[in-house]
């Protein structure tokens, strides 16, 4: 027998295998993609021209050859919590795809939270994710931000919004204003923000499109952010508002959020709360301004166009916000104290947070910051009312106060300015303690003075009192409020005019100027030291008087005015809070306090006015 002739054989085996090599190559083209949007994941969010290609015809035959079709020329990918940034012209369109990769990968990790806030693991076993994914599909959402708009050629018009188009089906890769498909969805974005929430377990296809206007020049820029966890752009439920209006003078305001945790002082929630860094930021812009408009629920729209900011990363002339316990329940909640405003101006203020709360910017889940819907407020128009707030005695005063630019600058005078009434009442607190600790406190109940109250409720009530009657919460002279009282009508205005020269002018009835309780001031202080010239005052809530009257021993002889014999001159009514009206003055008031939250209701007294405990007759 010949003997076998091998390498023709060797030849023939290695031209069949490579033969093969090339049909399993040509077969597990569909892999290939797959690697190749894995790869997008990690492209950097400002590359935003990265496409995912195919480079053949669509075909129906056979399912293994239209999986390759991923995308179409010119569509760009998102990762999950990865935003990209992009400028868009005038009539301009441009295509997103969210991959099926994406929305079948991994989830972000939603961090620890605030204090007491347990966020929702979205980590999920690989089991348990495919399963969810094969039952209901991943839950998905393409929120939008608006960052840049262009400018009105001739007048002060807002700019038309953007719009987003949403396809799910693969036969409508670029949706917006001219695709043809009927299936697609449509957005408008609104103020700046759009979001979109489904179940998705394929690509999902996103159009963004700029109106066609010759009315405006310019680029909108645009961010848009894809999630499986959570909108990673978010804006808060105009009806849930966490951000108040509490006071303001000439130039400042001070806002104050909800109480965030009704914890008690010695529990571990309200501790950690007191001691964090304060997690939202404010901005502000003047009404007259507008170019926020068409932004105001944008994070990136605010921060490039809002004039005023607080707590806000990269922002220069920060103004200062902090935690604080002060107001009705003692409960933690952030303030903010906003500077460099006008005179004279309605202001729009908006809450937000950078990030969610932990972590803020690619990779994190609602890393983009939320926003809340924007409250308005208003400045005053005089200069001899300031505000102050954190007083070391009288420390639930947060509101404005007469005042004399010319003794106590706006700029440098005002700690100057609260160290004097804050002195002064905590100088009357100390005559008062003298006399309290000649009660017998610590005793039998049967011996006590009252069953109800004891000598801490008379300390916490005459303080309370004290704080609101010896630092007057302020107003315009010119504001015409029913409810407020002329003060110091004797004195100059601070620039030298008078009302005794010309009553009709300020609209004085001349029995006003003759009025002990209108052509001086409550606290003698004011007139001998601060000298503001007239102002109006908020009075002082009746409540506080009875309080103290209830709360006390007869034997220091508190008591209330009668109604209609002094009361009405002395103190006020809370009313109208829930329209945003401070009606009397409390400490602790805010502008979104309703009547109902009333703590102590007054009772009914007929009592005659005596003379006031320690010469304090004029402050009743």
């Amino acid at each position: 027998m010949p003997p076998i002739k091998l390498a023709p054989l060797f030849a023939a085996c290695l031209s069949a295998s490579v033969v093969l090599l090339l049909l399993y190559l040509s077969l597990t083209k569909p892999h290939f993609a797959y690697a190749l949007e894995s790869e997008s994941s990690r492209i950097p969010s400002e590359d935003h021209n990265f496409y995912i290609i195919s480079d053949e015809e669509p075909h129906e035959e056979t399912d293994e050859h239209r999986i390759t079709v991923r995308a179409e020329v010119g569509v760009s990918a998102l990762a999950n919590n990865d935003p990209a940034n992009s400028n868009i012209e005038i009539g301009q369109t441009q295509n997103w795809v969210f991959p099926k990769a994406a929305i079948d990968g991994p989830h972000g990790t939603p961090g620890v939270g605030l204090p007491g806030e347990k966020l929702e693991e979205t980590e999920l076993q690989p089991e348990q994710h495919e399963l969810r994914r094969r039952q209901t599909g991943s839950r998905i959402y393409i929120t939008l931000n608006t960052c840049l708009q262009p400018s009105p050629n001739t007048t002060n018009a807002v700019p038309p919004q953007l719009q987003m188009y949403i396809s799910l089906s693969e036969s409508n890769q670029k949706p917006g204003p001219g695709s043809g498909h009927t299936d697609q969805q449509t957005i408008t974005v609104d103020g700046g923000y759009a979001i979109f929430e489904a179940n998705a377990d394929n690509d999902v296809y996103v159009g963004i499109s700029a109106p066609n206007t010759s009315e405006f020049s310019g680029i909108w820029n645009y961010n848009i952010a894809a999630s499986i966890d959570a909108p990673f752009y978010g804006f808060e439920d105009p009806e849930v508002k966490n951000l108040y209006f509490v006071d303001g003078d000439n130039h400042a305001a001070l806002l104050i959020t909800n109480d965030t945790t009704q914890a008690l002082p010695n529990q571990t929630v309200y501790q950690e709360w007191m001691k964090l860094s304060p997690p939202w930021g404010v901005f502000a812009s003047n009404q007259n301004e507008r170019t926020i408009l068409g932004v105001q629920k944008s994070f990136c729209g605010l921060k490039n166009n809002a004039k005023v900011a607080a707590n806000i990363d990269n922002i220069i002339n920060q103004n200062v916000a902090q935690m604080t316990n002060r107001g009705l329940g003692g409960k933690p909640k952030e303030q903010f104290y906003i500077t460099g405003l006008n005179a004279t101006s309605k202001y729009w203020g908006m809450l937000v947070m950078d990030g969610n709360s932990t972590d803020s910017g690619a990779g994190v889940v609602g890393g983009g910051g939320a926003v809340w819907a924007a409250i308005e407020f208003e400045t005053k128009t005089e200069n001899n009312c300031a505000l102050m707030y954190n007083l070391s005695f009288c420390s639930e005063v947060a509101y404005a106060v007469p005042t004399n630019p010319d003794k106590f600058s706006p700029e440098t005078g005002l700690p100057d300015l609260a160290a004097l009434y804050d002195s002064n009442a905590a100088q009357m607190y100390q005559y008062f303690n003298y006399s309290l600790q000649q009660i017998p406190c610590n005793t039998t109940s049967s011996a006590q003075y009252s069953l109800a109250r004891n000598c801490d409720d008379c300390a916490r009530a005459y303080k309370q009192w004290l704080c609101a009657v010896t630092i007057p919460r302020c107003a315009d002279f010119s504001n015409p409020a029913s409810f407020l009282m002329p003060r110091n009508l004797a004195q100059p205005f601070i620039n030298g005019s008078s009302i005794s020269s010309d009553p009709s002018r300020f609209n004085v009835n001349q029995a006003l100027l003759n009025a002990v309780a209108t052509n001086s001031s409550r606290n003698p202080l004011i007139d001998t030291s601060i000298q503001p010239g007239p102002y109006k005052e908020v009075l002082p809530c009746e409540y506080l008087c009875y309080d103290l009257v209830q709360s006390c021993p007869a034997s220091l002889g508190f008591s209330c005015p009668l109604r209609g014999r002094g009361l009405e001159e002395s103190y006020g009514k809370r009313v109208n809070e829930s329209e945003g009206v401070i009606s009397c003055s409390y400490l602790g008031a805010a502008y979104y306090l309703s009547g109902s939250s009333t703590v102590l209701r007054p009772s009914v007294y007929s009592m005659v006015f005596l003379a006031v405990f320690l010469g304090l007759r004029n402050l009743f």
